[in-house]
């Protein structure tokens, strides 16, 4: 195993029950999108990629035949199968695995899903390949994540990365259009959303007054104008308060039906 990945296990342990408890990640507006993109339907099996707590499985639960949570961290695994069990789940499963080497076979699902962490991967065009290829013919690839606008990338993921230090890397939308064209996906929806968030709201589960919020705050007040003005910064006195984070909703078919 990769430091990279031993890193995001050991950062994700430690946050599970917070991320279980997050509203955002429960219910966020890029949830909804994501969903409605994908058009589910009733004879679908859906594989949800580093599942987490299991939110966006349980959002299509309803909606699909079957869907299995995949994610390489025990813990989160643990509290998705304890929500589960509270939401009366009973056609989501959850198992142990690895989002760039999927233990299923070819054409195996309708739709493949990943919300909020591929920003975590260490290659993010091997897990698209390895998507493309347990979809089905006319398959839905659903795609969320942070996506920083192209001149406040490289500040983006750097306050990421101290934020958590498994953090890999946010694409901005013009390199996600790249990598999805290079995997041979055909891009069938595509959506740009905006939230404002102050640095406490961006920090958790991360405890607020550490080492990480210092960092952070020492990071902004050497940031550009350019990068101010494309991220939206609310400062006060020099002091960051927060900031619009940009995040991409993608739907891209492994074939064209």
């Amino acid at each position: 195993m990769t430091e990279s990945r031993r890193s995001a296990q050991r950062f994700f342990a430690k946050h599970a029950s917070g991320y279980a408890k997050s509203s955002g990640f429960a219910h966020g507006a890029d949830l909804e999108a994501l969903v409605k993109a994908l058009k589910p339907a009733k004879t679908d099996l859906a594989l949800d990629v580093a599942t987490g707590t299991g939110f966006t499985a349980f959002s299509l639960a309803p909606l699909v035949r079957s869907v299995v949570g995949v994610d390489i961290t025990d813990g989160m695994l643990r509290q998705a199968r304890r929500l589960a069990k509270v939401r009366r789940a009973g056609n989501v499963t959850f198992e142990r695995g690895d989002a760039l080497r999927l233990g299923y076979p070819d054409a195996s699902f309708d739709i493949v899903t990943t919300r909020r962490a591929t920003h975590h991967f260490a290659d993010v065009p091997a897990f698209l390949h390895e998507a493309k290829r347990v979809l089905r013919p006319a398959g839905r690839l659903g795609i969320v994540d942070m996506s920083p606008p192209r001149g406040a990338t490289d500040f983006a993921n750097h306050i990421e990365k101290l934020r958590d230090s498994s953090h890999a890397r946010a694409f901005d939308p013009a390199e996600w259009r790249l990598m999805l064209d290079e995997a041979d996906l055909e891009i069938s929806s595509e959506l740009i959303l905006e939230e404002a968030i102050s640095l406490g709201d961006w920090l958790y589960p991360v405890e607020a007054g550490g080492k990480e919020e210092e960092a952070v705050r020492t990071a902004w007040k050497s940031a550009s104008t350019r990068v101010r003005r494309l991220l939206k910064a609310v400062m006060h006195d020099g002091v960051i308060r927060g900031w619009t984070k940009h995040r991409i909703v993608l739907v891209a078919m492994s074939e064209t039906p």
